[in-house]
Order: C-alpha cells, then sequence, then structure tokens
C-alpha cells in the first residue's frame, strides 16, 4: 500500500479505520523496575483508564499515576450526568432558564465545548442527548422515531441554548436543554493528567482515556508513539498505525455502539442539527494539539463528513483526521508527515 501525505483525497484499500488502539504496549507489567515501563489502570467515566509513563523511578512514577487517576476520578465527580450530585446534574436541574453560577473549571469547559459547537456549526453539541435517547441510546426505548417526534425533541437541542456570562460565570439552559459533556469530558480529564505528569518530571508518558490518548515525548529509542489503527471488520486485526508525539489522537465510530431497528443497523452518533442518525461516515480518527480538541472534533467532523470538515482542518492548526467511508473508503485531512502507515 502506497503512504502518501495528502489534504484531501482517497484510497480503496483494506476495510475501513475506525478506532485507535495502543499499538506499541499490547501488553506492560503493571508495575516496573527503574528504567521500565509504569503502568497504572482504572476504570473511571464508564471506560478504561491507563497512564504509561517511562523514564521516571519506579517510586516517582507510580506517585505520579496516583495522582493523575485521582484526577480523573474527581473530573468525573464534577462532570457525569450519571452521578445525581455532580456540578453538571446540579446545573441541569436548576437552570430552567435561570442563570446559576458554577465553578470556573466547569464555565472554563462549557466555553471550550461553546467555541467547537459554533466551529463545526453546531455537528459537535453537548445538549445532544434527548435526541440520542430518542434512537434508543443512553438508556432510551430503542425505535424508530417518527418525524413529529423528532421535531418535538429538537425543540430542546442546540447548543445556543446554552448562555454564558462571563462576569458572572453563571450558565444558563433555555428551552429545556440539558448539557452532556460525554463528548468533551474525557478529553479535558487527559490534558489534565498530562499537565499532573509533566510537572512531575514526566518526559515520555501515555495518558489514554477509554481511546481518548495524548502522548508525552516518545518511548526509550523511538521518535513517537504507535498508535495502532484497528481494523472494524476484524476486531483483533489492525489496518495502520500513526505517530504522535507531544499530541493527541482520539476516534469517534458506529461499529461498536449501535442498535437494529426492522432489520436497519442505526449507529449511536446523531447529528444534532437534523435529529437522524449518521450513516455517511463509518469512522472518524482526529490528531489534535490537545486532547480536549481531539475529543470533540471526533464527533464534530463525523457528522460533518470529509468535505464539510475540510475547513476546520484548516482553521484549528496542527488537527489531521483519517475518515473510513462506506465501500472501504479512506479520505484524509491535513498533512500527517510520513507519519501515517496503511498496512498491506
Amino acid at each position: 500500500m502506497e503512504n502518501r501525505d495528502i489534504d484531501m483525497k482517497k484510497y480503496n484499500p483494506a476495510p475501513a479505520v475506525l478506532s485507535v488502539l495502543l499499538f506499541c504496549l499490547m501488553s506492560l507489567p503493571s508495575c516496573a523496575r527503574d528504567g521500565e515501563a509504569f503502568v497504572m489502570q482504572t476504570f473511571v467515566m464508564g471506560t478504561r483508564g491507563a497512564i504509561t509513563i517511562y523514564g521516571l523511578p519506579a517510586e516517582d512514577a507510580g506517585s505520579a499515576a496516583s495522582e493523575a487517576t485521582r484526577e480523573m476520578h474527581r473530573i468525573e465527580s464534577v462532570m457525569s450526568t450519571w452521578k445525581e450530585d455532580s456540578e453538571i446534574s446540579r446545573l441541569n436541574r436548576d437552570s430552567r432558564g435561570m442563570p446559576v453560577r458554577v465553578s470556573s473549571e466547569l464555565f472554563m469547559l462549557l466555553e471550550k465545548a461553546y467555541r467547537f459547537s459554533e466551529l463545526t456549526d453546531g455537528a459537535f453539541d453537548v445538549t445532544a442527548k434527548p435526541v440520542v435517547k430518542l434512537w434508543g441510546f443512553q438508556g432510551g426505548e430503542v425505535k424508530l422515531p417518527t418525524d413529529a417526534e423528532i421535531t418535538g425533541t429538537l425543540e430542546h437541542v442546540g447548543w445556543r441554548k446554552i448562555i454564558l456570562d462571563e462576569e458572572d460565570t453563571t450558565v444558563a439552559l433555555t428551552d429545556g436543554a440539558g448539557i452532556d459533556l460525554g463528548g468533551i469530558g474525557k478529553g479535558y480529564a487527559v490534558d489534565r493528567c498530562v499537565e499532573i505528569l509533566k510537572k512531575r518530571g514526566a518526559e515520555s508518558a501515555l495518558v489514554d482515556l477509554g481511546g481518548n490518548m495524548f502522548a508525552i515525548g516518545a518511548p526509550p529509542g523511538h521518535e513517537a508513539w504507535s498508535i495502532g489503527i484497528r481494523d472494524p471488520q476484524d476486531q483483533s486485526s489492525l489496518i495502520g498505525k500513526v505517530l504522535i508525539s507531544d499530541e493527541a489522537v482520539a476516534t469517534s465510530g458506529n461499529y461498536e455502539n449501535f442498535v437494529m431497528i426492522d432489520g436497519r443497523r442505526y449507529g449511536h452518533i446523531v447529528d444534532p442539527r437534523t435529529g437522524r442518525t449518521v450513516d455517511h461516515v463509518l469512522g472518524v480518527t482526529v490528531v489534535a494539539p490537545s486532547a480536549t480538541a481531539s475529543d470533540a472534533l471526533s464527533t464534530g467532523l463525523f457528522v460533518l463528513g470529509p468535505e464539510e470538515s475540510l475547513r476546520i482542518g484548516e482553521t484549528v492548526p496542527g488537527t489531521r483526521a483519517i475518515f473510513a467511508l462506506p465501500g472501504d473508503v479512506f479520505e484524509f485531512i491535513g498533512n500527517f508527515g510520513g507519519k501515517l502507515e496503511l498496512f498491506e
């Protein structure tokens, strides 16, 4: 297979790219002697979190990883809608169109979410949960919604229903809207862990939270971390790899979370603007300067598709994307600079 750096071209090779997994660390010890990798794992935000550190003494690596892991759980306690006492749950309950004062941290993340919604023309939207639930995801009843049901539900969806007051750090949610940070919260948690690890002296580390990854430096003897691209039609196989260093990668895809209705498969990613599930893209993997950006953009670009996403790759420096389309076709945005390899 030819390996090229392109802004917008097409292949028709092996089955499509959909998800990333750690390629060069398929099996690592949970603890290690000095000079070896230290790995700490946890279960948080409904998924597996893992921190891998090279180059620190085992005791220092363990202390740094423990602090970063605690930070993941702290962020979950603030931003999970599954926790009734979380700050985001209280905001959803208490606003009802009225301003609610929130922490500076939550306000900052909502500002970022708002900007990503503006950038993607609403393809990424933290108010989308009602229409996602309508299709049978996130606790909803599995059914094919009627046009009337979709139209009615969309009355409560839309990023412009979030009113932010920077001076008072208040948030108001209008027209019955609610916020779910599932499309950006994991990325933010990864970025916070990266800050902690760097302060602790880590120069070679990988933070992975449910496939949202940030690579610090590179493993010993390598120029970058090698992240495998999994074959969605054969979860035990890889169809390629991408090299990253001091940047993030995330994937959105419909290959694992879907429902069957009347013999047809519907993926869990819904266009918040139309209320319809997205079927013109199978998956997208995004490399970006931060995990917050790669997390949000992987969803937004999935909804937009490669043609509409091209301007975003030009707007956000350092952003590249690999699209998997029906018919085993790949499309690319941005210049990978020889850091992307697709296998035969």
